[in-house]
Order: structure tokens, then C-alpha cells, then sequence
């Protein structure tokens, strides 16, 4: 029924038609007479519709009190609706109860106006119910809606849509049943009156999209909208209405058909609805038992027990009666396709989003994987860094000037020393070469890894890791409105295939795949390089100065020694400082990304739990639906059983009355 889906959503539409606007209605002065009325006036519909009447000026006054009153004291009736009742309240019990569904609004209002010689129609129309999926048939049709004629135009009145919504509650002890231990469990509908004046007056265009009536005269449309359409959705009803958006509000088939007695309008509705919709077999039954029982209520006298009627009326519902026998029956054929179909649905929402968490699940498990792998080897780079560090520490200003100022040189010069000591100084300058290569080696080596790069690789890593954070808050919400508030059917296959979320790891795979994986990989794979030259680089410098030391002391001139040593020393200091601090970094490139990375192997795990969490949700969303939608087939056919029942006891009264007995 429409009111499940649609009667919360507030639309746009032509609150009065210039009928209304010309006549200048005191809408406050009708609302304020309207709620004067006193309480005993109100159980009866003539007295009642009298005394809204009597302070209006005008018709569209009228049809205002009546229509303000009914939407004001009348509340739609929730649990009723579940029951699926066979038979529909009278206008006396509904006054007296003040509860009604569609049909008694509807009966309601017209009869008001009926009575006030206000031309009005009851149309019975399509709602798509709870769980209508756009594709799905519609079997039945359970809405309806008042036209009434005011001037020379029909204007459409829906004033169960105008009298209130349905809003979805929980207890107390569900939420928190949910909050500690994600218990699932269903929301509850319940009505609550709210006075809506949008639906009064509805443009035909914007009534079409919500329903549908069940014979195409009463749309108000200049070219009637299919039902195919109507079925289809709104972008398919919104593509034919831009084709066809003309309407008529003056069709004089209304106003013949508003002055044909009541069996002549269930017959036209009986006659006519399969010409709109093929599968409407329970609403053309319906409507043959309404022309059955009102020859009955007309010619049957209980006193005597039988019917007493034309012989030509007899037969002609004697026919009726059959053919509505015969469509019940296939109505009850109906029930058990819509169930297997909606059966199937639901499984097959819950098979392909299980399997859809499993796919997700273990592409998570894949990148927890890669992740575990890159920190490991995070790990290793790690321990390899300290080792470095360590050795650079070892030998960190160890050398300086006066380790070799303090030295002395000879008095008189040997003259096999002297070449000795020369050629220690030319192998010093060799070695300070050699030290200069293997610098511009390790500055060759350690480019990509200075700040700036490893930066970069840092903040695409930080950028997948937004990405999985957004997703887990994303997931937890969807599971949140999911678990806590269960919708029985999906809107959407976006919830049950989650194809954004594969889209969003899938680019997180990427750029770890790109930046993240690769600079690894080249770390892992330069660490050990650069540690080698720095070997050799203080080694060859040690010997440098081991050298200068060696020379200064057989060496009587001098030869620069001591002002080489320092430089080297100086020198040598400032590269292992250089060589810590570009180390340094690696090391806290490696410690974030560890960390990164580790942070993000949580997500991926919350999520995992998440998507498990979610095939326990989906089981109980899927029972809950199947126990809803059993519960829906049984009153269909205990509906259906009570007509067939009851006309059979026509059956036998009005044979009776065929063959004379």
C-alpha cells in the first residue's frame, strides 16, 4: 500500500486549483467552524455533514470543512491494515471509532458530499506497497481517493495521504540491545495524524506518480498513463508525462458515471479493470462480489429466507457470482506467485550480498596480507638502520686536529723517510678522491630517499588510508541504519552488491601497489648498498688519516700535514652527521609507514568483522521479510476464503431463486 513508501515524502503540488482560488475561500474561518462541531453531531454522517455545511458560503467551502474534518479527527488505522480485513468498516462504525483505512476515508468523504449534492467519485486505485520494487506486479488494488467536481472541473482529494503518515518506531530495550550487542531487530509502523493541505487538490500529474487508479478515465489525464509505466518507476512515468503532460478536468464520462447507481459503478470497475491490468484478478472478483451482494442485500428477505428478484437479475448475478468464484481462485494463484517471487528476491538479495562480503572480505585479506609483507620488510630496513646508525656512532667525532698536532717530527731528515713520508701524503690525496667518488655514489644511491620523495610516497599512503577510514565510518553507518532500524526489503542493489566499496579498495590497492610496494622495494633494496659505502667510505678515510699520522712523524719539513688532517676530520664528521640525518629519515619514513600501515590492517579487520556482522544481519532481515510477507499470503487468502465461502451461500440462495424454488 502506498502509505508504507510514500506518505512520508512531502511533494510538490497545486494546493487549490483556480476553482478554489476564484471562489475565495476563508480557509482559517472554515478550519475554525469546522472544529466547532459539536461531539454529539459527529456520529452521524448526515447530521455531521450538515453542521459543517451550514456555516460555508459556497461548495468549495464545503468540501474544505468536510475534507479538514475527516483529516482531524479521523486516524488512519495501522493495525487494521496488517489484518487485511475482508470486509471494510461502515461509515457508522468508522465515525464511531474514528479509524479508517483509504476505502473509509474515501467512502467517508463522498458520501458527505453526496449529500450535500456535491457531485464526488470513490476511485479505487494501485499503491505500491512496502516492498515494490519498480518491475514488480501489481495484483491488486488496495488505495482509493476521492475525485470531486467543483465548478466545471473534477479535482482529485486523497485524504488518507492528507490525514496523516506512518512513522517507524523502536523500544528503548531494541536499541540498546543493539548498541551493546548488535542485536538486529525491526522498527515498528505506527500511524500519527498530521494534517497535510497538499494533498487536497493534487495536480493529476503529481498524483499519477504515487498511484494509479484502476480504469484510466479517472486520471485526469489528457493521454492516460499506462500502468506498464507506472510500474516501471519514476524516471519511466517521468519520461511519458514529459511526452504527455496534458490534463482534463472537465471529462463529461465523469459526470455520467457519478450519477449511475452504486451496482452500475462495481460493475463498470468489474468490467473495465483488466483492461488497465492484466493481472488484477482480485480486484475484478472484488467487484463482481460488490454487484453479487447488493442484489442480494436488495432482494433477499430474511423473514422468508430467499431471494426475490427478476428472473433476468437473478441470472445476470448468478453470473456474476461465477465469474467471481473463478477469479478468486486465480487471485489466490496470484498470492502464491507473489510470494514465490518475492521469496526469491530475498534470497537472492541474500545470497549474492553474502557472497558479495566474502568477495570483500578477502580482497581485504590480499592487501592485509601485502601489508603484513611491506611491514616486515619495514622490519628489516628498520634493523638495518640501527645498525647504521651504530656504526656512524662508533666513529662520530672520534678524529680531530689534535690527535695529530700533538705529534712530533723529526730533527734531521732521513732521507729514505722522507720519500716514505711523500709518497704516504700522495696516497692521503688518493684516498680523499677515492672518498669523493664514493660520496657522489652514496648521494647517486640515496636521492630517492630523501625527504621530499619518501614524502610524497607518505601522503599517498595517508591518502588510501582516508579512503579506508571513510569506508569503515561509511560501513559502520550503513550497518548502523541497517542492524538498528531493519528495512525488510532494499530500495537499491547498492547495499547488497557494494560495489562502491570494492571501487574504494580497489584504488587503495592501487596506490599502494604504485607508491607504497615500490618504495619499499627500492629501500629494501639501497639500504644494504648505501651501509656498504659508508663502510668503505669511513674505512678509506680512517686510512687517510692513519696515513697523514704516519708521514708527520718521519717527516721533518712540513708538508701540510696537520691542516689535511683537520680538513678530512672536519669533513669526515660532517658526512657521517650528514649520513645519521638522511638515515634519520628513512628510519622515521619507515616507523610512519609502519605505523600507517599497521592502522590500516585495523581497518581492514573492523571491516572483515563488519561484513560477517552484516551476513547475520542480512539472515535475520531475510527471515523477518519471509515471516512479513507469509503473514501477508495468509490474509490474502483467508480474505479471498471468505468471499468464496460467502458466495457460495449466495450461489445456493440465488440458484433457488433461478429455478423457481
Amino acid at each position: 500500500m502506498y502509505i508504507f513508501r510514500h506518505i512520508t515524502t512531502i511533494v510538490c503540488v497545486i494546493v487549490g486549483l483556480s476553482i478554489v482560488a476564484e471562489a475565495q475561500v476563508d480557509t482559517a474561518e472554515v478550519y475554525h467552524n469546522s472544529r466547532r462541531v459539536p461531539m454529539w453531531q459527529t456520529r452521524n454522517v448526515e447530521k455531521l455533514s450538515d453542521a459543517l455545511a451550514k456555516p460555508c458560503s459556497n461548495d468549495e467551502e464545503v468540501v474544505l470543512a468536510y475534507a479538514y474534518w475527516i483529516c482531524k479527527n479521523i486516524k488512519y488505522d495501522y493495525s487494521e491494515y496488517e489484518k487485511r480485513p475482508a470486509e471494510s468498516k461502515s461509515i457508522k462504525k468508522i465515525l464511531r471509532k474514528k479509524k479508517a483505512l483509504s476505502d473509509g476515508y474515501t467512502k467517508l468523504f463522498v458520501e458527505m458530499c453526496n449529500r450535500q449534492h456535491i457531485p464526488a467519485i470513490y476511485v479505487p486505485g494501485y499503491a505500491k506497497d512496502y516492498d515494490y520494487v519498480a518491475g514488480d506486479t501489481l495484483y491488486r488494488a488496495e488505495y482509493a481517493w476521492a475525485l470531486v467536481k467543483l465548478g466545471d472541473e473534477w479535482n482529485i482529494m486523497d485524504l488518507t495521504a492528507a490525514a496523516g503518515k506512518v512513522v517507524e518506531i523502536v523500544t528503548p530495550v531494541s536499541k540498546a540491545l543493539w548498541t551493546l550487542f548488535k542485536i538486529p531487530y525491526s522498527s515498528h509502523l505506527v500511524a500519527v495524524k498530521e494534517f497535510s493541505p497538499s494533498y487536497l487538490y493534487v495536480n493529476p500529474i503529481t498524483h499519477a506518480k504515487r498511484h494509479l487508479p484502476v480504469t484510466d478515465m479517472f486520471q485526469l489525464m489528457q493521454y492516460p498513463i499506462p500502468i506498464s509505466y507506472y510500474m516501471a518507476g519514476d524516471s519511466a512515468m517521468n519520461v511519458y508525462i514529459e511526452k504527455f503532460p496534458g490534463i482534463q478536468l472537465n471529462d463529461p464520462r465523469l459526470d455520467e458515471f457519478s450519477e449511475k447507481p452504486l451496482t452500475d459503478k462495481n460493475l463498470y470497475f468489474a468490467d473495465n479493470v483488466m483492461l488497465t491490468n492484466r493481472d488484477c484478478h482480485y480486484t475484478q472478483a472484488l467487484y463482481y462480489f460488490y454487484a453479487v451482494k447488493m442484489f442480494f442485500n436488495t432482494y433477499y428477505i430474511s423473514e422468508k429466507g430467499k431471494i426475490f428478484a427478476p428472473l433476468e437479475e437473478s441470472k445476470k448475478a448468478m453470473e456474476y457470482a461465477q465469474l467471481a468464484d473463478s477469479l478468486f481462485t486465480i487471485a489466490t494463484q496470484n498470492n502464491v506467485h507473489e510470494q514465490t517471487s518475492k521469496q526469491a528476491r530475498s534470497e537472492y538479495w541474500k545470497r549474492n550480498l553474502v557472497e558479495s562480503n566474502k568477495l570483500l572480505a578477502m580482497q581485504l585479506s590480499t592487501q592485509n596480507k601485502v601489508n603484513s609483507q611491506q611491514i616486515r620488510s619495514l622490519g628489516k630496513i628498520q634493523s638495518q638502520n640501527k645498525k647504521i646508525q651504530s656504526y656512524i656512532a662508533k666513529y662520530q667525532n672520534k678524529y680531530v686536529l689534535r690527535d695529530i698536532i700533538d705529534l712530533p717530527k723529526p730533527m734531521i731528515q732521513n732521507k729514505d723517510y722522507l720519500e716514505e713520508g711523500t709518497q704516504k701524503i700522495n696516497q692521503c690525496i688518493s684516498l680523499s678522491e677515492e672518498c669523493a667518488e664514493m660520496l657522489h655514489e652514496y648521494d647517486s644511491l640515496m636521492m630517492p630517499l630523501r625527504g621530499a620523495k619518501i614524502d610524497s610516497v607518505y601522503k599517498q599512503q595517508q591518502n588510501a588510508s582516508l579512503l579506508c577510514n571513510q569506508e569503515l565510518e561509511s560501513l559502520s553507518r550503513y550497518l548502523d541504519r541497517k542492524g538498528s532500524n531493519l528495512s525488510l526489503v532494499y530500495y537499491s542493489d547498492k547495499y547488497v552488491f557494494k560495489k562502491s566499496y570494492f571501487e574504494v579498495f580497489a584504488k587503495v590497492g592501487d596506490i599502494n601497489e604504485e607508491y607504497t610496494d615500490p618504495a619499499i622495494e627500492f629501500i629494501s633494496e639501497r639500504i644494504p648498498q648505501v651501509y656498504e659505502i659508508i663502510q668503505r667510505y669511513v674505512t678509506t678515510t680512517i686510512e687517510s688519516l692513519k696515513l697523514l699520522k704516519e708521514a708527520k712523524v718521519i717527516l721533518a719539513n712540513d708538508y701540510g700535514e696537520d691542516d689535511m688532517y683537520e680538513k678530512i676530520a672536519l669533513n669526515f664528521n660532517k658526512q657521517l652527521t650528514i649520513f645519521s640525518k638522511q638515515i634519520e629519515d628513512v628510519t622515521t619514513f619507515n616507523t610512519n609507514m609502519t605505523d600507517r600501515l599497521n592502522e590500516d590492517m585495523e581497518i581492514y579487520k573492523d571491516i572483515v568483522k563488519m561484513l560477517q556482522n552484516d551476513n547475520s544481519i542480512e539472515s535475520y532481515r531475510h527471515k523477518e521479510y519471509m515471516d512479513y510477507r507469509k503473514s501477508l499470503k495468509q490474509a490474502e487468502n483467508d480474505k479471498v476464503k471468505y468471499f468464496q465461502e460467502t458466495l457460495k451461500n449466495y450461489q445456493k440462495l440465488i440458484s433457488k431463486a433461478v429455478n423457481g424454488k
